[in-house]
């Protein structure tokens, strides 16, 4: 025959009774803070999953971060080069161009070529353009203007980071920074040529991590094919860098410097041309002009070939963040109709408790007696 003890009775129903409460106070803490755990040992494999959740979604708005920069950086741009094309270049270039090449506007070829300078000299400003206080046409140094125009007795030269760019007699002469120092080769004593330093530039790269999988190899340097690469690389950008086999500039902007120079070179009372050129050379500029501004055309499509990715990167960044945050809240929030329910049970069962409890517990003597 079982015996059962008052002990072991009052021992059972207590230890019932505070699991009760335990699973009550759980439920109600649950309601109240609408989280599932609320430390790491209430649920380790839960906690873990969400620290790595809130890991990748601070990259993640990070790298939607650097996309959106980017991809205004380079919308900016393709503004810029917009209109270049269809203002600067077509009105202020090829219009008054075509009008200076006429026989009967010779009268007026002085004033067309001024009409030409101040076109290059708008190009110039527009190149020196600023994006969120970073200039957009200086390949990795965004933090100083990239373009100039210098003046060297009659000729105009265009200039990229202080270095002419169409200027033939300097090209290969040792680079000075702005220092006046000479910056050496790898070999630690060959100084760089000025055309050495523009080739350098022309290859530099600034890569942002956009969420592409951006990786770094053993020597630290950034894998391309894991970034994206922002700079955009000024003298590229506008043609180049040096002279054709006839001398003449490869970039838009020394070629309409060229060409207001000879315009205005042009002596319209004797009809005699300047040292800067004649009709024949202004007919080749012009020729040149045109290969020049579709050489500019190509780059702006390849600006808007960028921003398309960069739209599209932003739209799956913007959907793995999505997914990653309706995740974690799955993981941390809690179902509230699923919680009601499990405080409305818990409740019960703590009710059910305290009345058994009020019903099995042996009375003492003193209850007896009263």
């Amino acid at each position: 025959m079982l015996r059962v003890t008052t002990n072991s009775t009052i021992y059972t129903y207590q230890k019932n009774l505070l699991k009760s409460t335990n699973q009550l106070y759980s439920a109600m803490s649950a309601m109240m803070s609408g989280r599932n755990f609320d430390s790491y040992s209430a649920n380790p494999a839960a906690a873990t999953r969400a620290f790595k959740i809130h890991s990748s979604l601070n990259a993640t708005n990070a790298q939607y971060s650097n996309n959106t920069t980017v991809l205004n950086k380079f919308s900016t741009a393709w503004d810029v080069a917009d209109d270049m094309i269809d203002k600067l270049v077509s009105d202020l270039a090829q219009a008054p161009a075509l009008k200076g090449l006429s026989d009967t506007n010779l009268s007026t070829l002085n004033t067309q070529g001024d009409v030409i300078y101040s076109g290059a000299e708008a190009i110039i400003q527009s190149l020196n353009g600023k994006y969120d206080d970073n200039y957009l046409f200086n390949g990795a140094d965004t933090q100083n203007p990239p373009f100039a125009l210098e003046q060297d007795g009659d000729r105009t030269y265009v200039t990229y980071r202080g270095v002419r760019i169409d200027d033939p007699a300097t090209l290969d002469q040792p680079y000075t920074d702005e220092n006046g120092d000479n910056v050496l080769k790898d070999d630690g004593v060959t100084p760089m040529t000025n055309r050495e330093m523009l080739e350098q530039w022309s290859d530099e790269h600034l890569y942002v991590d956009i969420g592409i999988g951006f990786e770094v190899d053993g020597q630290g340097n950034v894998i391309p094919s894991t970034a994206f690469d922002s700079a955009i690389s000024g003298t590229d950008f506008i043609g180049g860098y040096g002279v054709d086999a006839d001398g003449d500039p490869t970039n838009i902007v020394s070629i309409m410097v060229r060409l207001s120079e000879v315009f205005r070179g042009y002596n319209q009372e004797t009809g005699e041309w300047s040292s800067a050129g004649n009709k024949e050379d202004a007919e080749r500029l012009m020729g040149k002009l045109t290969k020049a501004q579709e050489a500019l055309s190509s780059q702006h499509t390849q600006l808007d070939t960028q921003s398309q990715f960069l739209k599209t990167n932003q739209s799956q960044l913007e959907s793995t963040f999505t997914s990653l945050n309706a995740e974690l809240n799955s993981i941390e929030n809690i179902d509230q109709v699923e919680a009601i329910l499990t405080l409305v049970s818990a409740q019960t069962s703590y009710n059910a408790a305290l009345q058994v409890g009020a019903n099995v517990v042996p009375q003492s003597l003193m209850d007896y007696l009263n």
